[in-house]
């Protein structure tokens, strides 16, 4: 083979090899530049997460003002009635003639959550004709005639009721309210506030039972 063959083969090799590496490097930066655009297959920023963080949070409190605004929160007697959370004591208190007390005054209401009433399964009879007074009693001693919330109930020895009687307040392994255990926080509203309760503070008797 001559010198001048030996070069022209050898130029273009470098031509075909050069032609190849150009092809592939083209391949890699678009592959390169894909990968960037895409928010697959990389970490989120900070401010990323702090902006997926924010959107969350104005959800949830969308969430939350959507749920108050199913509840009237001008007395406790209305929130209560507009409430799914007390639905036996609700609808005892709707039935009694101390409702409008509850409603048009300051006060704090006891309310017992549905289990407290399993101790008091009579509880339906107070609805019937002829208990008026005793169930208007029964909802006098879940009432205290002030606003009052947890922290401020909670540090008292001893509160009166709207029936008369004042009760004693104990710290001793929980809060309890004349014998009956108090639930932690509260629910406040323009005109007092609502304490749960996880058992019934009176037990009204009711003839004949």
């Amino acid at each position: 083979m001559t010198k001048l063959g030996t070069i022209l083969i050898s130029l273009a090799f470098v031509a075909i090899t050069s032609c190849g590496d150009s092809q592939n490097n083209q391949g890699d930066n678009s592959n390169n530049k894909d990968q960037a655009e895409s928010p697959l297959g990389r970490e989120l920023t900070e401010a990323e997460k702090r902006g997926m963080r924010l959107m969350k949070s104005r959800q949830d409190a969308q969430k939350r003002n959507l749920a108050d605004k199913s509840k009237n929160k001008t007395s406790t007697y209305r929130y209560l009635a507009s409430s799914d959370e007390y639905p036996i004591f609700s609808n005892l208190l709707k039935k009694s003639s101390i409702s409008k007390h509850i409603h048009r005054y300051n006060v704090t209401v006891l309310a017992p959550v549905d289990n407290a009433f399993e101790a008091y399964p009579q509880y339906k009879d107070l609805l019937l004709p002829g208990n008026e007074a005793v169930l208007d009693e029964f909802i006098s001693y879940h009432v205290v005639n002030e606003s009052l919330e947890y922290k401020s109930f909670s540090d008292g020895t001893s509160w009166t009721v709207h029936a008369g009687p004042t009760l004693e307040l104990s710290k001793q392994g929980g809060i309890y309210f004349g014998g009956a255990h108090v639930r932690s926080g509260c629910i406040e509203t323009e005109k007092g506030a609502i304490i749960g309760m996880d058992d019934i503070i009176y037990f009204p008797e009711l003839e004949g039972k």
